[in-house]
């Protein structure tokens, strides 16, 4: 490494204090935008609805004053460049939009509240506060007026949440960067992740006075005689608010007195208009970590289907859900378990269900191992839509990614890791789904670092409510981040 891309613990911790005040202001600008997707309200350059749009001229803002040349996508996408004379592009991209608020919350989701050492708000841990300590690791060079030697350029993403529309947008009119990172993962770094599969079922309930037209027990294989459903008791369902979160949160309405209704763990009843609200409150987490979660949904439906008020097609219904979709997070009830070496275990939620009219819609997100692909999970939920006499629509089918964890550019990422921390680790991969499947020569690099720095027990996941990052790992992301882009800028060729 040149002599003038050699830097010191004490150089970076400097910066840091120095420049303190000022990221937490922006990230305070920042995390006090409702930034989740909103079609309803999406025009023209704001294509995720305003939320996102709002965020993208802030992070734009927030670059501009720092001196990198700016250029906002149509809204789609926004870039933060610093020039380099190699001809080469080293990329970073993170997300600036958000999964919506959820419910359980202690402090507000959208303004940032500073407690005990942690920053807490809905984007703190995913992606607001991560992308700036990339983008002030940069802006740690620049004030030193050192060249990078390859050109840094920061593409500011604004629907990673709900489908990366806007990958294919930034390369329908841009080039991939030579190499790229995202900082919206875990430290050392992840050079593979899980297949994704995300399906929606849509289940009819039989109305009143209607020949039940699925003769078999859902979910079993023994045949019930056919009768009249009676008048539905479950007036309303209503359970997550991301597809890719184990939801806390599920309410129906129930036609009958809180009197009549028992009790249980988890679960609360009041009266309302029409009878009794009935919620169960879970614990949340991200869907491809489930373990440790309680998923609302299925506490729900299995208080549901214990209520023998309840039409046998609801009981039927509700045991299917409590069951077979979101009682186990491994896929074996459906018949789908894998796991291999690279990856480990294949794991299965379920994130929304919604009474629609007469209509159940449930969405469930699976993470998925190379021990099995997605023509198999296909054809397993096809299969189980006709047994359940129920709609199926595929939403998301991608296979594994792995990239070669030896060459020069992911080795410049783990020395700098090694160099802040004096650690010999490995890189790893995982079930998250990040920027880096989207593109040729891409990793996840930070900025958790969970074996290193803990987190207290009161602060909430990704996805979660309370989510929240500890000053500590932002500090420590920044670090490494420093080093990372110093250690880049000597790599000969990033392809």
């Amino acid at each position: 490494m040149s002599a003038e891309n050699v830097v010191t613990n004490d150089e970076i911790d400097s910066f840091i204090k120095d420049n303190w005040d000022s990221f937490i202001s922006d990230a305070q600008a920042l995390i006090s935008i409702d930034s989740s997707y909103d079609p309803d309200h999406a025009e023209q350059n704001a294509p995720f609805g305003p939320g996102p749009r709002k965020a993208l001229d802030e992070a734009l803002s927030i670059a501009k004053r720092m001196g990198f040349a700016v250029q906002d996508c149509e809204g789609y996408a926004g870039i933060a460049e610093v020039p380099g004379e190699s001809g080469q592009q080293v990329g970073v991209i993170g997300h600036l939009d958000v999964v919506p608020a959820g419910e359980g919350w202690h402090v507000p989701p959208f303004a940032l509240t500073q407690k005990e050492g942690v920053l807490l708000g809905r984007g703190t841990a995913d992606d607001k506060v991560p992308l700036l300590c990339a983008l002030y690791a940069c802006k740690f060079w620049m004030d030193r007026n050192v060249s990078l030697r390859h050109s840094v350029r920061f593409i500011f993403g604004c629907n990673e949440e709900t489908g990366m529309a806007d990958v294919p947008y930034y390369l329908a009119h841009h080039k991939a960067p030579d190499f790229l990172f995202t900082p919206d993962a875990d430290f050392p770094l992840c050079y593979g992740e899980k297949g994704l599969f995300g399906v929606t079922l849509s289940y009819e309930m039989p109305d009143q006075g209607q020949e039940a037209s699925n003769q078999e027990t859902l979910g079993e294989e023994r045949s019930v005689s056919a009768y009249h459903s009676p008048s539905q008791l479950v007036v309303s369902f209503e359970g997550g608010t991301a597809t890719n979160a184990v939801p806390a949160r599920a309410k129906a309405v129930v036609r009958l007195n809180p009197k009549a209704l028992p009790e249980a763990d988890r679960i609360t009843v009041e009266a309302c208009q029409e009878g009794s609200l009935v919620t169960a409150t879970g614990i949340s987490g991200h869907a491809s970590t489930p373990e440790g979660t309680i998923n609302a949904i299925g506490l729900l439906a299995n208080y549901l289907a214990g209520l023998e008020q309840c039409s046998a097609e609801e009981r039927q219904w509700f045991s299917f859900v409590a069951a077979n979709l979101a009682g186990r997070t491994d896929g074996s009830p459906m018949g789908i378990a894998a796991s291999d070496e690279d990856f480990g275990a294949l794991t299965s939620i379920v994130g929304t269900m919604r009474k629609v009219e007469n209509r159940y819609e449930v969405t469930i997100d699976i993470r998925f191992p190379r021990a099995i692909t997605g023509e198999k999970l296909s054809e397993a939920f096809e299969k189980l839509a006709n047994h359940l006499g129920a709609t199926l629509t595929i939403t998301r089918n991608q296979e594994p990614f792995v990239i070669n964890p030896e060459t020069e550019p992911v080795q410049a990422l783990m020395s700098a890791y090694k160099q802040t921390t004096n650690l010999e680790v490995q890189p790893f991969t995982m079930g998250g789904a990040t920027y880096a499947r989207e593109f040729p020569r891409a990793v996840s690099f930070g900025p958790a670092d969970p074996k290193v720095i803990k987190k207290p027990d009161w602060v909430g996941e990704m996805h979660g409510a309370d989510e929240g990052i500890t000053e500590e790992a932002v500090k420590h992301a920044i670090r490494i981040y420093v080093r990372a882009f110093g250690n880049l800028s000597q790599v000969e060729s990033l392809s």
